[in-house]
Formats: C-alpha cells, sequence, structure tokens
C-alpha cells in the first residue's frame, strides 16, 4: 500500500453516474460503485457491500477513478454488509457518510469486526462466521427486515492491517448468502479458491448473481494466491463450481495496488473469450453502470 503514496496527488478519473439508481419494478439490479463496493437492489431491498464512497483509503492510497455513485442521488439504504475489516474493505469514512443519511441502517458484519467500528447510530448486527477449516460452510443465519442473511465460508484472513491478523489470527471475515423473495445473492467479500466449498455453494443455493473478486494480482496466470485472493482463473472456476446464473467481477479498477488497477479484468477477458461456458454470464460493469438483471 505505502509504494503508492506518490499516486495521491493524481485526481481520480471522472465517472457517469445515475441520477436515480432506485427503481420501480426490479426484481434485482446491481450497480458497481468501484473496488468491492456494489448497490444491490433486490425488489423493495436495498443493500451495499463493503462500502467504500470517498475519495483514498486511511489517507494512504487514493482511487484512481471516482466513486459510481453520488450519496445525495440515493434515496433508500436498508442494509449494508461488511465482508471483513481491512481498510480498503471497512473504509470508516464512507460509513460515516451512509450513517448520516441512513442512520438506521442494519449493518451487518462478522463477529469481531465490531473492535474497529466508532459509535454509529446503525443497527449493529454482527454474525458468527463459518468454520471453513473444519468444512463447517455456514456461520449463522439472520432474517433481517424480511432479507434471509447467511455467513459463509471465506478463505482469506482478518484483522485491520493485515500483519495483525496473520500474526494473531483474528479472523472476523466472511462470505454472504443475501435470500429474499425468490432471489439469492453470493457476495464473496475477499477469498480465494477451495476445491469443495463453492461445488458444496452450487449444490446448495441456486444462485442468481455472485460478486465475485478478481484481484490483487501480478502476472493474473494463476488460480489464487491460497488463503489470500482469488485471481482471474479461479473467479471463472468458482462461476463454475457455484452454478450461479450472472458473475459480477469486482476488486479491481479503482486503486493501484500490485499491478495496473484493469490488469486484472483485461486477463478475465481474455479468459472468457475462449470459454463458451462463461462468456455470457460474465458481466464486466464499467465503475457506474448499472445491470438489471430481473
Amino acid at each position: 500500500m505505502f509504494k503508492n503514496i506518490g499516486n495521491n496527488f493524481n485526481t481520480p478519473e471522472k465517472v457517469v453516474k445515475i441520477k436515480n439508481p432506485i427503481k420501480d419494478n426490479v426484481e434485482l439490479s446491481a450497480l458497481w460503485v468501484g473496488h468491492v463496493t456494489v448497490l444491490l437492489q433486490i425488489f423493495d431491498k436495498v443493500i451495499i457491500t463493503d462500502p467504500y464512497l470517498n475519495n483514498n483509503i486511511a489517507e494512504i492510497q487514493k482511487r484512481v477513478v471516482e466513486t459510481g455513485i453520488e450519496i445525495n442521488d440515493l434515496d433508500k439504504c436498508d442494509i449494508i454488509l461488511l465482508s471483513h475489516s481491512h481498510f480498503d474493505h471497512l473504509q470508516l469514512g464512507s460509513l460515516k457518510i451512509l450513517s448520516e443519511k441512513f442512520p438506521y441502517a442494519k449493518l451487518v458484519f462478522p463477529l469481531g469486526l465490531e473492535e474497529f467500528l466508532p459509535d454509529y447510530s446503525f443497527d449493529l448486527i454482527p454474525m458468527r462466521k463459518a468454520e471453513e477449516q473444519n468444512k463447517i460452510y455456514t456461520g449463522e443465519v439472520k432474517y433481517i427486515d424480511g432479507v434471509k442473511i447467511t455467513t459463509v465460508a471465506a478463505f482469506h484472513w482478518g484483522g485491520r492491517y493485515g500483519l495483525d491478523g496473520l500474526i494473531w489470527g483474528e479472523d472476523a471475515y466472511t462470505g454472504f448468502i443475501i435470500e429474499y423473495k425468490g432471489i439469492t445473492v453470493y457476495f464473496a467479500g475477499d477469498t480465494s479458491y477451495d476445491d469443495y466449498f463453492y461445488k458444496w455453494l452450487g449444490d446448495n443455493y441456486n444462485i442468481d448473481l455472485s460478486i465475485i473478486p478478481i484481484g490483487p494480482c501480478t502476472d493474473c496466470t494463476e488460480t489464487d494466491k491460497p488463503g489470500r485472493h482469488l485471481y482471474p482463473k479461479g473467479s471463472l472456476k468458482v462461476l463454475e463450481d457455484t452454478k450461479s446464473e450472472v458473475m459480477i467481477p469486482v476488486h479491481y479498477g479503482t486503486i493501484i495496488e500490485k499491478s495496473h488497477p484493469d490488469k486484472p479484468v483485461e486477463i478475465l477477458k481474455l479468459l472468457i473469450k475462449e470459454d463458451v461456458n462463461s462468456n455470457n454470464r460474465v458481466k464486466i460493469l464499467k465503475i457506474g453502470e448499472q445491470i438489471i438483471l430481473k
């Protein structure tokens, strides 16, 4: 992260933003705000994942492309999902922005992450994570305003600063299954590949949409970095294993990490050209772009 301080003096690239992201008569839509932040609408419910809505992470790492929504254009936010506490996923400035406009939104996160949270007005909902090391792939189920949310396995690590999670084994990290009115969405958070879990997901859920990370990576040719991050090839394996109707790739294009921000998605585009099974199921969005799936 610190090697990218020089990029903080650049102005983020402008994007076209949708004025009315919340629609009538929508069963499922997704708007990519950037990085791992997706604005989901499932019927009348609005959910945002790992919100990153301002221009920098901890005053150190700046966006290269501006955020894909204006908060003033967002009329509703019911649930905020936090997958883990790393700086690019638990972004306190962004949560402050949301808390000022949506003080009674439900903030859902893996148990243990609360130690990094200031005193927000949100309704805080900690959830037990899965025990993926024991092949227990679900953690806890909660119904939140009629939305069924299940914590599921992730193959990553916790902590706030990276090394603290590795040294002390902090494990506040998770994926989520979201179910509402017959729609199922899988939000992976940060994760790597596993030979069993994703097939288990595909056998146990009819997934309409998976939100899957494809970086950060350097040459991006491997399946993943085990215990850290999926790469493009691994994301396509997850798509097939989970039998998802549609996958939206995330975790690229927003900040400079290990390579050019768009390196992961360029590799992904090459891979799906050669893969007829995934070509029409991978929906690559521009930051600020919204897709109505149902």
